[in-house]
């Protein structure tokens, strides 16, 4: 679907973290690459990487696995992985994605509530957003701490509705991981999606949602549906 200026004005957003509003999923990226260089493994194919954006867990252990074959260590790289990454991230603010801050200002201004829908884990969510000087902008953190299935179930985003007070077919998700998006759309919610390291593939277009090269695209397409409500209403 292409951005419309006929989308009615959401009554709340929903935000993911990772990837979306904060470039982590580069770091995390890079200290896959240093861990399994630590342990001497070199085959790092990225194509089987990208498989663990959005997951979590046994899962990624699961993808790795099979993309690297069955020699690959991650019990090992695993547990230094974290290590490393939260060396880093739980001290120093990641860099905010382009067109996030102007995106939160504008929405702040309009006091639209937000929420965050995220499969961290509730301290390090907090962390992240502390330390960019995001927190202020949102009443609603879901992490995985806090929802029995994370996504591509569609209860994170259900729960961040409910939290804001608002049905999900009032909101706006904004995503860039494709289990994000399949959450978002499978609860019913506007996604729009905004790439970080994976373009989407032809059968997740097929979902119908909106594609977007930046959240200056997202915060552009805000204005103009306020403006078309605003003409509706007058």
């Amino acid at each position: 679907m292409d951005p419309s200026s006929s989308l009615k004005s959401p009554v709340a957003l929903v935000f993911d973290l990772d990837g979306l509003l904060l470039d982590t999923e580069t770091i995390a990226r890079d200290t896959f690459v240093e861990a399994c260089h630590k342990v001497g493994w070199y085959r790092t194919d990225m194509d089987v990487y990208v498989q663990c954006i959005g997951r979590h867990g046994p899962e990624i252990g699961e993808i790795l696995k099979k993309g690297y074959g069955s020699d690959f260590p991650w019990e090992e790289i695993g547990p230094l992985c974290q290590r490393l990454y939260h060396e880093f991230i739980d001290h120093q603010a990641a860099d905010i994605k382009p067109g996030a801050s102007e995106l939160l200002t504008y929405v702040s201004e309009k006091r639209i509530p937000c929420g965050v829908a995220t499969s961290s884990h509730k301290p390090t969510a907090d962390s992240k957003l502390s330390l960019a000087k995001l927190n202020r902008f949102f009443s609603v953190v879901v992490t995985s701490d806090d929802v029995k299935q994370s996504k591509p179930h569609p209860e994170p985003y259900i729960l961040a509705a409910d939290r804001l007070g608002v049905s999900t077919a009032q909101c706006w998700a904004i995503e860039d991981s494709e289990n994000g998006v399949r959450s978002a759309v499978s609860a019913g919610c506007t996604v729009f999606q905004v790439p970080d390291l994976v373009e989407p593939s032809p059968q997740l277009r097929r979902l119908g949602h909106m594609v977007v090269d930046s959240l200056h695209e997202v915060l552009a397409e805000l204005k103009r549906a306020k403006q078309y409500d605003q003409g509706e209403k007058s």
